[in-house]
């Protein structure tokens, strides 16, 4: 039996390409990780974001002819969104709870424009998913 050992020249060109091989390939892992969104209860949304400008007015996200003042018909709705690490709001969606009926992205287009600002507790920019309810 003829064992075979590496040459000099071998073993260096190995040390020398090894690390930087595996520092691709480590690279390649991490910018493949997403960011985790941390899921919220909307009493606990205003530790880590609050709305730059105005209130998130839930009737823009709606039809005139859905716009409701009496009490007695109000209708309920369902809304789920995301702010992301830059302070915007995405992946909004809002369901009617009577009806299940989804609301179209273009009904949704004003309202998903709204922005926020990371409170002092929340400087790592942490991106957080809100699933709320309200009345109109």
């Amino acid at each position: 039996m003829h064992i075979t050992w590496p040459t000099h020249k071998n073993t260096f060109l190995l040390c020398l390409f090894l690390p930087l091989w595996l520092a691709g390939c480590s690279s390649n892992i991490i910018q493949q990780q997403s960011p985790r969104i941390l899921q919220l209860e909307s009493k606990d949304f205003a530790k880590y974001w609050v709305t730059k400008d105005k209130l998130i007015d839930w009737r823009k996200a709606l039809p005139a002819e859905l716009h409701n003042d009496s009490k007695e018909n109000t209708s309920q709705y369902k809304a789920s969104f995301v702010v992301d690490s830059q302070g915007q709001m995405t992946q909004l969606v809002i369901i009617n709870s009577v009806t299940g009926e989804l609301l179209e992205q273009a009904a949704l287009a004003e309202i998903s424009s709204q922005e926020f600002y990371p409170t002092a507790q929340n400087s790592a920019l942490q991106a957080v998913r809100i699933n709320t309810s309200f009345r109109l």
